[in-house]
Formats: C-alpha cells, structure tokens, sequence
C-alpha cells in the first residue's frame, strides 16, 4: 500500500507472505508454523504477518507479534534467538488470522512472511522451503467473541502430541493437519520501530480459597446474552463480524454462567500443587493487577475439562464476576490424560482468577501470567510517603501494561489506542524512558493512512488501529491530537514528522470549519462528542463550550506548529464569544446552549465541574482574569466533596452542589493539571491522595472512573507520574 505519509520500508530476502489459498478471510483460523535451528552462533528470525503471532522455542514462548500499524502497512520484526538456541531445536509461529472487526486486531487478510537467519544465510523462508505449516484444530475455531472490542474467546482441546510438535525434532507428519500454504498478495512491510519486550513470568501470589460449586441444569431459554455475542438488531453491538450460536462449538459464556459456587473455604497460603476434583476449584490471587498470557502447569491422570473465570479484583463475597466490564472472562482446556503446560494465546487482564475443574481430575501448579507491557523504569519514588510509593507504583504498572507496542486505553476490555488518552500517556513515557518511540509510532498509525475507511473526508478515528465500520468519530479526539502533536515537537525536535503530518491537519480543520456558526463557534457537531464520563457527555448539543474551548486550545497548537496567524486569531476570537455567552450570573461557565423555537440559542443553565477545568486548561480563563471562580474551584472542589466509594453522589456539606461532579477521565486529571500548572503543589498532592489511593490498594494499579464499574487499569491514569516529577519527588 502507497502512502504520502513517508515510512521506513523493509524487505524480506527470500520470504514471501503465505497462507492457506482460500482461507486468508475466514474468520478465527490459526495456523502453525515449524522449524528447526540448527544451533549456530547467530540465529535471527525476520517476520510479520497478520493478525497476531507468537514465537516459541522448544515449546518455550519468547515473543508476540506484530508491533501494531494502519491497515495494509507491517511492521516486521527481527528476532534475535540466540540466547534460546544452543543446539539444535524446534521454533514454532503460532498465527492467529482473526477477520474480524475490533479496535485491537485489525480486520484484513490472514498472513505470516518469516524467514530464519543462521550465521547470515536464510535456511528457512516461508514461501520458499523449511518451514512445516499444520493447521491449530487444538484451537476451536468457531468461537464467541470475548468483547465487541477485541476479536474471540480461547477454548482449548488438548493431547499429548500438541507438545511434541513443539518440542520433539523427529515427528510424524501423519498426527497433525499438515497444509499447504501458499503465496499471497505483495504486502506494503515497515520497520518495527520501537525496542522488543521482555517477558517475565509473573507467578500467582497466593491461593485465597478453596470451592465447591454445581454446574446449574434448569431453563436459559431467557438468558440474555452480550450484544457483541447476539445482536439485537439491525447494527447493534460494536462488532460486526462473529459466529452465530448455532455455529459455536462451545458456549464459553454459559458454561462460565452456570458455575454455581456453593461455598467458599477461605485460605491464605503459598501456591502449591494442587489437586482438584470435578467440582471443585481454587481461587488464585496475584500481587496486583497483571496483564499477560496465562499459564499455568496441568497433570490429568484422566480426561479433564479446566474452566477458568477471572476480573482485576476479587469481589467482597470472594467471587470473581467475569463479566463485570462486558467481557467473556472465561478460558476452557480440555484435555486427554497426560501433562500439559497450557497457555492462553492473547493477553488477558486480572488480579485474581478461579480455576474450576468440570470434569476429571488435575494437578494444578506454577499458575501466572507472562507478562505483557513496558520493559521495567529506572525511575524511582523519592519522597518518604508510603501511600505516594503505593500510588506512584501502581502509576508504573498502570503506565507499563497499557504501552505495548502502542499506547493503549486498557490491557483488558480494548486494548485500543485511543486519541485523548494519549496526549497524557506520551507525557509519561518521556518521564520514564527518556524517549518518545511509542509515541511515534502511536501517532505514526494514524498519519500513514490518506484517509480513514467509513470516515468523512479530514476526520481521524477516535482509536486506531481499530475498525470504525459504523462510521463513528469524535471530533474533540482529533482536536487532542493537534494539541498531542505540539508537545511531541517538542518532545523530540522532529520537525519532518510534523510538516509531513500537515495535509492531514489542514483537511481536518477544512472538516470542523463546516461546522462553524456566525459567531466563529462550533454547532450541532455529529457522530460522539465527548467531553468526559460524567453529565457534562449529556450536554453536548446545541453548542458544546468544552468543545469549543477544545476548539481553540487546537486551534492555537496548530498556529504555533505551522506558523498560521489565522489561526490564532479564530482561537481568540473563540474564547472571547465563549466568555460573552456561557458565563451564568454565579460566576460558572454553563455547559451548552441550545436552539429554541424562537431560532435563537439559549444557555441551558447547566454546569459541571468538567467544563470549568476545560475554561482554565484553554486559556478561556484564568486564576488573574477569573480569581473567584478559581478560588472556588481551588478549594471548594476534589475528592472531599463526594462520598467514597460513592460517586457521583455528594456528601451533605459539599459546597455548589449544583454544579455536577467531574469523574476521572478526563475532568480530575484536567484539574490536576490545572494544580500543577499554577504551582498548587500542597493541594495537588492532598488531591493525588484523594483520587488514587483507594485504586492503588485495590488492584495495584489506576482506573478509567473513580468507581470499579469500568477498567481498573488505564493507560492516561498513569499521568500521575509527570506531575510527582514536575514537583520533584522522582529520581
């Protein structure tokens, strides 16, 4: 694919793309790819492919792929085995082609291109010759999807040979699907363009109970399922593309649904073997909330079914809902008798999980997760509160399992790479590693593309790389990454990576102008306009202020980024019609103005604590030129006004009551910022306290709300590390 976007192209030498002829557009379909090193001094292993891959040497995983790019552009990857290879042994490529619309795994053609590099000479290339490729019936294809986000759940059939295909040089080739794979269509492949990811194993902490459940037999005709496993209407449901439940193998989703847990025998001790009968399960905790590829050690000494249900916090009965933030947290392997070291393929999120044996009996030992996200910081907490370490801890964790290869909104639910969330994320990455290569290669995806499929003209998507076939966008996202762009010129001097980024700009401002009333203000905006998770997304229409402060404060990035004058002029003039419009006789802003019957757009005397944090963050407002609203908002608003554990609702002596509460995203960190800006230090670290403690000691890491009820480990939470830095407290 041809882009205007300028990229770094690599070529294989002898590989070509392949796949099953036919197959490349079928959904779910694994394959495996086998080859044996030889043991030389060097051995390198040159590959991409789409959706998703995983490297394993001697059955051993060491790496997952690829680096995540725009569609029809790879991002391809040169391994260095050499520390894994002594001798002679086997490399597998276990490729998921998922086909299927999500905002994690792209939709488009199954691929793998991969070619082994022995002391400089190829010795193995697909298309070519030496590699072996079987198709994964281990894996059930026909699967539901695990979230309307991400793409399928993992169900496992098991025996015995799966590890000599792995493992043992010599095979028959009789016990497996051999298949043939075949060239392709060229592909457009780039350079991977950020460093590689250790992968440590993160062991479970401890066993917290023991269980004793029955599987629930009486009527489901009424179970109502997720919308992204049945649709209930004409597009309704984030996803498009799935298997229908006639065509499932298993209902992983009421199999999870009927575990009817009939006691709870509380424990507190080190992870052991354990063995469990049918019926019985065991309740494993980790030290805080982890994402990674769960494994973990199973002996069957029959044939054994193992089902296993888990969420990023255990509840207070000592239950785990595996649907809490509709996902289908729920794995199954079945398995012949024999041992196994099963794993999950894809990363999954959690601090705890119950492993319930359905059938059969096993010995179950070493469970963890390989864990996914940034390599580890150098930087450290400095200060002598404990609650800050706890705090500044989980802001790393947070901060690390949400920036792998890109950054991300969550590990868990998405794993997206939202606009909005990145402009705080980039801020971190710069703190603790120096560098802006994942924002690079971030902002990169979404500048390699002309435009975006289902978009109008100029828009950006709100998250990518990630398919938008309803045609949603929210304009405010693409004003966030004009301003995210001005910071990262800064951040890195990379004055060629803007100026090829400004025909993009110019179409998007082209785009918004439309948009424009008489008085230079934005109206009546379509698709999502999104301003944060709290009243203040009720109040949108007809004009938005906290859009059109947005507006400005975009407006003002792009003047100083391509030196338009024009443009500066539109942000002033903006911020003054705001000023002479939204100002209620109290003092605050009001949220929106709409159009009456008498054509004329009236204040709707709604405000939220939201919008006045935009005033200040955009320069509509000032602590000089508004010091009574700033006073209020300095001490009259924070974590103190609500009650905890509680929110939105506010205890009975908080103060303006009227104006509606912020949540966390992104109206807490706009405040924050705010604090940090002026030189609050006092109050922000009351504040800090305030808003992160009670999320540090539950899971270990930072949420999407100030409440469970979302993701419990979002990436731009980990922004708490930039303002402990401005004030001093890192090393």
């Amino acid at each position: 694919m041809e882009t205007k976007f300028p990229a770094k192209k690599v070529k294989f030498e002898k590989a070509s793309p392949v796949w099953l002829l036919g197959r490349e557009n079928e959904m779910n379909l694994w394959l495996s790819f086998r080859t044996i090193a030889s043991g030389a001094q060097s051995t390198v292993l040159r590959l991409t492919g789409s959706s998703a891959y995983n490297v394993k040497v001697g059955g051993k995983f060491v790496a997952f792929g690829p680096a995540r790019s725009a569609h029809g552009f790879y991002r391809v990857d040169e391994l260095d085995l050499s520390e894994y290879i002594k001798e002679k042994c086997v490399i597998t490529i276990e490729v998921a082609g998922y086909n299927a619309d999500s905002f994690y795994h792209l939709n488009q053609p199954s691929f793998l291109c991969a070619e082994l590099i022995e002391d400089g000479k190829i010795t193995a290339a697909t298309g070519s010759e030496g590699f072996l490729c079987r198709v994964m019936t281990e894996h059930e294809q026909k699967a539901q999807r695990y979230a309307g986000q991400r793409t399928f759940c993992e169900i496992y059939n098991l025996t015995p040979k799966i590890r000599k295909w792995v493992q043992d040089e010599e095979i028959n080739p009789r016990d497996y699907a051999i298949a043939y794979a075949q060239k392709t269509e060229d592909k457009t492949f780039i350079e991977r363009g950020c460093e590689y990811t250790e992968y440590d194993t993160i062991y479970a902490e401890k066993i917290v109970s023991h269980l004793d459940f029955n599987v629930y037999t009486g009527d489901t005709s009424e179970v109502r399922y997720p919308e992204y496993i049945v649709p209930r209407g004409k597009n309704t449901g984030p996803s498009k593309k799935s298997f229908s439940l006639g065509e499932v193998e298993t209902d992983v989703f009421m199999k999870a649904r009927n575990i009817e847990v009939s006691a709870v025998h509380k424990t507190d001790k080190k992870p052991d073997i354990q063995t469990v009968e049918c019926g019985k399960g065991v309740t494993y905790k980790m030290a805080f909330n982890t994402t990674g590829r769960v494994e973990m050690d199973i002996t069957c000494e029959e044939d054994t079914e193992v089902l296993v249900t888990f969420d990023e916090f255990l509840g207070e009965n000592g239950l785990i809902n595996f649907r809490r933030m509709y996902t289908v947290n729920a794995l199954l392997w079945r398995m012949k008798k024999g041992t196994y070291r099963v794993s999950t393929f894809e990363p999954y999120t959690m601090g705890a999980m119950h492993v319930f044996v359905t059938k059969g009996k096993a010995a179950i030992s070493n469970v963890g997760l390989v864990y996914f996200g940034a390599n580890p910081t150098d930087k450290k907490y400095n200060g002598n509160d404990a609650d800050m370490k706890k705090i500044f801890d989980a802001a790393v964790e947070t901060y690390c399992q949400n920036t792998f290869t890109i950054f991300m909104d969550c590990p868990s639910r998405e794993r997206a790479g939202w606009l909005c969330d990145s402009f705080f994320t980039s801020r971190v990455e710069k703190v603790l590693t120096g560098k802006s290569e994942i924002e690079h290669n971030f902002l990169e995806n979404f500048f390699l593309p002309d435009e975006f499929t289902d978009l109008p003209h100029g828009m950006f998507a709100e998250c990518y790389p990630g398919d938008h076939y309803g045609g949603n966008y929210i304009s405010n996202w693409a004003m966030w990454l004009v301003i995210e762009l001005e910071e990262h010129l800064a951040r890195t001097g990379d004055i060629d990576f803007v100026n090829a980024a400004k025909p993009r700009i110019d179409a998007l401002l082209e785009f918004l102008a439309k948009y424009e009333n008489a008085d230079g203000l934005l109206e009546k905006l379509e698709r999502w306009v999104f301003v944060e998770w709290s009243k203040a997304n009720d109040l949108t229409q007809d004009i938005s202020y906290p859009s059109n402060m947005l507006y400005a404060r975009m407006l003002e990035a792009a003047s100083k980024l391509y030196g338009d004058k024009i443009l500066i002029e539109k942000a002033e003039n903006i911020r003054k019609k705001i000023n002479e419009q939204a100002i209620m006789p109290d003092g605050f802003y009001c949220d929106n103005a709409v159009y009456g019957e008498d054509g004329k757009a009236h204040l709707s005397g709604e405000c939220t604590e939201a919008c006045q944090y935009y005033a200040f963050f955009c320069g509509v407002a000032s602590p000089e030129k508004n010091p009574v609203l700033w006073q209020r908002l300095l001490h009259d608003f924070g974590p103190e006004r609500i009650v905890p554990a509680k929110w939105p609702n506010f205890k009975p002596d908080a103060k303006w009551q009227n104006i509606y509460p912020a949540n966390a995203f992104i109206g807490n960190y706009l405040r924050l910022e705010l604090l940090c800006s002026y030189g609050e230090y006092e109050k922000l670290l009351d504040n800090i306290h305030g808003y992160f403690l009670k999320m540090a000691e539950l899971t270990g890491t930072l949420w999407e709300n100030e409440n469970t009820n979302a993701s419990c480990n979002h990436g731009f939470a980990s922004h708490v590390i930039y303002w402990m830095d401005k004030m001093g407290l890192l090393s």
